[in-house]
């Protein structure tokens, strides 16, 4: 029984479980006051709503439909995990990247040149695609590791110019620009720039969005976290972030790991913006607001507890969310109470490490209590 209760109590102040626990716990929350929000606007309508919110046209429709709304779901997740990646390898630098959208956008610009416009395959596509993104998130880098200019005013500016510089250089471009929709062509599935399938759409009813870029999220997956587990860079970027005067004092080269820290960073941003595009999912939108998806990967890697393995979990949870709300307009819900859960929802997540740093304050509280109980005891 003692040995139970000690595996119990080490395994609760596991920094791993704390971050389960802390996650799990902000989207509970999320999901709380989503409800709250349904039962003011409709009572009698609210608890299938939130049906619907979790998932139930994964339950209700027939088999191939199934199929079909799982695999979007896992297509749309892949872009998300790309971008919370992103921002994951800025934070262990001790950078924060809020520049996310514009190096999204500058790949977009990329994208759509080389593979609308060019046709060209689409493996060159995407790595000029993430070298583009790369060099445009080290302008954050240099001028942070150069000027000490703060990262997050450079970047937040950066995205603003990439957004009206991807809106300008497309629109004016008739072979790439659909005019009469305001947004740009879409790369087709018969396109040398689209993403193989690999014979993945056959196990998802036919759905063409889903192929190789989930095998390749995963890959990316796996070197991140051998990056920053075994690698000595990856040792090298957590000593900057941990703290940068003490790395400097030990001869690691603080420029440098920022510009390659910005540099990974931007080449995911842009890792996400191929996994958009180049499935022929979206295209890019003529827009007077940067990319959300920028800020969802923010949310994306706290829920995930800055961990990749975390990341994708939480990556797909949010996207399994904003699938099922966009659902209860069939209700009568405003297409807007859908955008409000997931949005109360995100904003918790970014919470997970203060619960967890909560958490371990009251294990040290209780931890000297038990300590001076037994002082008093032997008194």
């Amino acid at each position: 029984m003692n040995k139970i209760k000690s595996f119990f109590t080490s395994f609760i102040k596991k920094d791993a479980t704390k971050t389960v626990v802390t996650s799990l716990w902000c989207a509970l929350l999320g999901l709380i006051l989503g409800f709250i929000i349904l039962l003011i606007i409709n009572a009698r309508d609210a608890a299938f709503g939130m049906t619907s919110v979790l998932g139930n046209y994964l339950i209700f429709s027939s088999h191939s439909d199934r199929l079909n709304y799982f695999g979007q779901a896992l297509a749309k997740t892949a872009p998300l995990i790309a971008m919370s990646l992103s921002i994951l390898v800025c934070y262990k630098a001790g950078l924060f990247n809020l520049g996310g959208s514009g190096q999204y956008s500058i790949a977009v610009i990329i994208i759509t040149l080389l593979g609308v416009g060019a046709n060209m395959p689409w493996w060159f596509v995407l790595i000029i695609a993430m070298i583009g993104a790369a060099i445009w998130s080290m302008i954050s880098g240099a001028l942070k590791a150069f000027f000490n200019v703060n990262e997050v005013i450079s970047g937040i500016m950066l995205n603003w110019i990439a957004l009206y510089l991807t809106n300008g250089i497309l629109s004016s471009n008739t072979s790439i620009w659909d005019s009469a929709h305001s947004e740009s062509y879409r790369i087709s599935s018969g396109s040398n720039s689209f993403i193989p399938s690999i014979g993945l759409e056959h196990v998802f009813a036919g759905n063409q969005i889903v192929g190789l870029g989930m095998i390749l999220i995963l890959v990316v997956v796996a070197i991140i976290y051998i990056l920053f587990k075994k690698s000595t860079v990856g040792y090298e970027l957590k000593a900057t972030g941990f703290n940068p005067d003490a790395a400097k004092y030990a001869g690691i080269n603080y420029v440098k790991n920022v510009l390659i820290a910005t540099a990974i960073s931007g080449a995911l941003a842009g890792l996400a913006a191929v996994l958009n595009l180049q499935n022929g999912f979206t295209s890019w939108r003529l827009s007077s607001v940067t990319p959300e998806i920028g800020f969802q990967g923010i949310s994306a890697a706290f829920l995930g507890g800055l961990h990749p393995i975390g990341i994708i979990f939480s990556s797909y949870f949010i996207i399994h969310i904003s699938e099922g709300g966009s659902m209860i307009t069939d209700l009568g819900f405003a297409p807007e109470v859908a955008s409000i859960m997931t949005s109360v929802i995100i904003y918790l997540s970014g919470f997970t490490a203060f619960m967890k740093e909560m958490i371990r304050k009251n294990e040290i509280k209780d931890e000297l209590n038990r300590l001076n109980r037994e002082k008093e005891k032997k008194s």
